[in-house]
C-alpha cells in the first residue's frame, strides 16, 4: 500500500511540474527573425557604438535589433520585440540610456547589462532574446 501511494505521489508531482514548466515556456516565447550582419563599430557611421554604453538600432530579427557596447571589447544584441506583447517594439529608455530597454505599451523594462532580464516593476518575468555576437577587435558580427 505504501509503495502505491508513493508511486501515485511521484506521478502527480511530475505531472504538476511538467504542466507548470510548459505554461511558463509558452508564455516566454518571443518570435525572432534573421540576424546575420557584420559592421565596424568604431567607424564614424556607427557613432552610437563608438563609446561604452552607446547603442544603435538595426534592421533584422522580428521587430529589429539593438546592439549595445557594454565594454571596450564587448557587445550585446537583443531582439526588440516585447516578450509580453509581441506586436510592440522596445526602445532604449530616454531617462536611463542604453542600459535599459523599455516597452512603451506594457512599460516593462529590461537590463542590457544582465542578459536582458526584466527589472523590478516589469509586467513580465521573461528575458529578452539575445543574439550571438563576435568581436575581433575590428569587425562585430551579429548572428
Amino acid at each position: 500500500m505504501k509503495t502505491t501511494a508513493r508511486y501515485t505521489f511521484c506521478i502527480l508531482h511530475f505531472t504538476f511540474l511538467l504542466l507548470v514548466g510548459c505554461n511558463r515556456g509558452d508564455h516566454c516565447r518571443v518570435p525572432i527573425g534573421e540576424a546575420n550582419f557584420t559592421l565596424q563599430p568604431n567607424n564614424a557611421a556607427y557613432r552610437g557604438l563608438n563609446n561604452v554604453g552607446g547603442y544603435e538600432y538595426f534592421y533584422g530579427g522580428h521587430r529589429g535589433i539593438v546592439v549595445v557596447r557594454t565594454f571596450l571589447d564587448e557587445f550585446v544584441a537583443y531582439e526588440r520585440t516585447c516578450p509580453l506583447d509581441t506586436n510592440t517594439q522596445l526602445f532604449v529608455s530616454d531617462t536611463i540610456g542604453a542600459a535599459v530597454l523599455e516597452c512603451p505599451k506594457c512599460l516593462s523594462r529590461f537590463s542590457t547589462y544582465s542578459d536582458g532580464m526584466p527589472l523590478d516593476g516589469s509586467a513580465t518575468s521573461c528575458c529578452l532574446y539575445q543574439y550571438s555576437t563576435h568581436y575581433d577587435g575590428t569587425n562585430l558580427t551579429v548572428y
